[in-house]
């Protein structure tokens, strides 16, 4: 197990998507600085394996983000029991890589359900069993912040995410709220958005480590930075992209269809 300076030493999280890919590598993170962590997932296999393996560290919560009523059952499971949490952190989410016509009516109802309004919904519920100071992190995507063909749905949750959680920061000031926008990470991600491997092979040299990743959002937590942009020069090009969106978009026309190949 992961060992770190247990800065958070007793702090409680409650972090969704945490059992696999990046969120996991946040649950490591988080544990090897001394919290623990309750871990909203649909998997109940997945989950007990996070228990046996951090028992004491972690407890979770069977639910399926994209159904309602699973949402409900957490919403009357916290009037119950009142918990006090740290911090939030809404990790969870997918996307598919093709054209917008592509998507079914219920892909595109899933995407935006689970990346944007359960997420908001989440939020909603948690407010109340936040601590004065408390911290929220939303993970969305540099796919935000940028005109994306053939991952309309996917960026058009994320571009919504981000618009969220700078409103919030605003509204409840007393509250740690941080946007993470990334590139690709290295993670079973694109497995569900792009099958075909085509996507994953064509960014394979600019994906980002999840665990470096997730040690640099776990220190924003502690540092209290808003916002978290990787990689670097990602953040930096589509900084300048905002200035002149539809010149360079007709410049780097290639760039932007990049996806445009896959089924």
């Amino acid at each position: 197990m992961m060992t770190g300076d247990e800065r958070m030493l007793g702090k409680k999280y409650l972090l969704t998507g945490g059992t696999s890919g990046l969120g996991e590598a946040i649950l490591e993170e988080l544990i090897a600085n001394g919290a623990k962590v309750t871990v909203i997932g649909r998997n109940h296999d997945k989950l007990k394996k996070l228990v046996d393996v951090y028992p004491g560290q972690v407890d979770v919560f069977k639910a399926d983000l994209n159904i309602q009523e699973d949402l409900n059952r957490f919403h009357e499971w916290l009037k119950g029991e009142q918990p006090v949490y740290d911090g939030l952190i809404n990790n969870a989410g997918f996307g598919y890589f093709k054209s917008f016509m592509s998507h079914t009516p219920e892909e595109i109802h899933d995407i935006l359900n689970v990346n944007l309004t359960q997420t908001i919904l989440l939020t909603h519920m948690m407010l109340p069993y936040l601590r004065v100071n408390g911290t929220i992190v939303n993970i969305s995507s540099q796919a935000a912040r940028v005109t994306t063909p053939y991952s309309a749905i996917y960026a058009a949750s994320k571009a919504g995410l981000s618009s969220f959680t700078n409103a919030l920061r605003m509204e409840h000031p007393s509250l740690h709220v941080m946007t993470v926008q990334t590139g690709p990470i290295a993670t079973s991600f694109f497995m569900r958005a792009d099958a075909s491997g085509t996507y994953e092979s064509l960014t394979k040299r600019l994906q980002i480590d999840k665990y470096k990743l997730a040690g640099e959002i776990v220190e924003g937590i502690g540092s209290k930075k808003i916002e978290i942009n990787r990689p670097q020069w990602m953040h930096i090009g589509l900084s300048i992209y905002s200035l002149f969106p539809r010149w360079i978009e007709q410049k780097l026309e290639k760039p932007f269809m990049s996806k445009s190949g896959l089924k």
